[in-house]
């Protein structure tokens, strides 16, 4: 990539080099981009809004969108795309060299990392990418960065740090939000699932997730159980779940006086964003479901344990975020010893579910 330099050091980040990165980008509009992204729900969920809006500023382009293979379907139906490349989770070294060759086959112009793995940009510079820009988290490879933004504590880890990436380009980010595409499919089978049900249309309907890929970062399912108590003279109640949660929802049914709903069939993850928008409400831990639903516009009681809500929080407005103290210094769920779980309590949770309910609140 050619440009300047400041004495023996080529300005990598800051206004200089996103003035440079524009510049060529006006006089050469690439043809062909890679955007490789997480692997996770939630931060897909989260990167859609700046896929979106580098999608309207280079229309013309190839866009190739990499992402997990978990998270695949969260892309479905995502308009604009030219293709949705799973990255398997165990690539192997074999996996890693098929990629590379991959890359080089395909002669991309311009790969924009929304990824801040190290990995990523590697994989670019072997690929033969010409422009690679990316967020930095200040470990290593920043030579093979034509331009980076600096990773920070301080921000949002997808939305702030995509945004950032996007204004580097010279991207319009005025319309910056999350979107989801399910279906009319997918809501007509939410729709009869929640028939089957039974329930009356006159009650506020919540959600409960007792879920999550993280142990640490659930709240302990007694707790779960005495917040249902508290919640079911006050909205009817629906127990919600993955295959993989299937054990706690379970195991939190046999706690409970009285078990919520659950539903008879399993759903993908664009039916339960359908769900999602037919809640009132929905309580779960810092997962992918609560992005899910804070993107359908659905209020959303977030239990936080050892994580920060400033850096992973959801989208949009009328959620509340709730946090006990630990002593565990970096929020860490390798290091923390639980206590700050634990101590978040049933009472606390009704509390922030019924000032949700009515719309009292805004992001804490």
């Amino acid at each position: 990539m050619p440009d300047r330099r400041t004495g023996m050091t080529l300005v990598r980040t800051g206004d200089e080099a996103a003035e440079r990165v524009q510049r060529m980008l006006k006089v050469a509009p690439p043809r062909r981009i890679f955007v490789p992204c997480r692997e996770h729900i939630g931060d897909i969920v989260n990167t859609t809004a700046g896929i979106a809006c580098l999608r309207a500023h280079f229309p013309n382009a190839r866009l190739v969108v990499e992402v997990g293979e978990r998270a695949v379907p969260v892309l479905e139906n995502f308009p604009g795309l030219d293709e949705v490349r799973p990255r398997p989770t165990h690539q192997g070294l074999l996996g890693k060299i098929r990629h590379v060759r991959w890359l080089r086959r395909q002669s991309f112009d311009l790969a924009v990392i929304f990824d801040d793995s190290n990995s990523h940009v590697l994989f670019a510079k072997l690929g033969g990418i010409p422009m690679r820009l990316g967020v930095w988290r200040g470990l290593k490879h920043e030579h093979l960065y034509c331009a980076y933004v600096p990773y920070r504590r301080d921000m949002h880890e997808i939305r702030d740090h995509c945004r950032c990436l996007l204004a580097m380009l010279g991207v319009d980010t005025s319309d910056y939000r999350p979107r989801l595409y399910p279906s009319e499919a997918d809501r007509q089978i939410v729709l009869e699932a929640l028939e089957e049900l039974g329930l009356p249309a006159d009650r506020p309907l919540i959600g409960l997730h007792p879920g999550g890929s993280e142990p640490r970062r659930r709240w302990p399912l007694e707790h779960f159980a005495s917040l249902i108590d508290l919640l079911r003279d006050r909205a009817d109640l629906l127990l919600l779940g993955g295959d993989s949660d299937r054990v706690a929802v379970e195991d939190l049914k046999a706690r409970c006086h009285e078990p919520p709903r659950t539903l008879s069939r399993s759903l993908s993850i664009l039916q339960f964003a359908a769900l999602c928008s037919m809640l009132d409400l929905l309580i779960c831990g810092d997962t992918g479901p609560m992005h899910l639903a804070a993107t359908m516009g659905t209020p959303v009681v977030a239990l936080y344990g050892p994580a920060y809500p400033e850096h992973t929080g959801p989208y949009g407005n009328g959620h509340v975020l709730l946090q006990e103290p630990c002593r565990c210094a970096e929020r860490s769920p390798k290091t923390c010893p639980g206590e700050c779980m634990r101590n978040l309590s049933p009472k606390r949770v009704f509390e922030a579910a019924e000032k949700a309910l009515d719309r009292e609140v805004e992001v804490v």
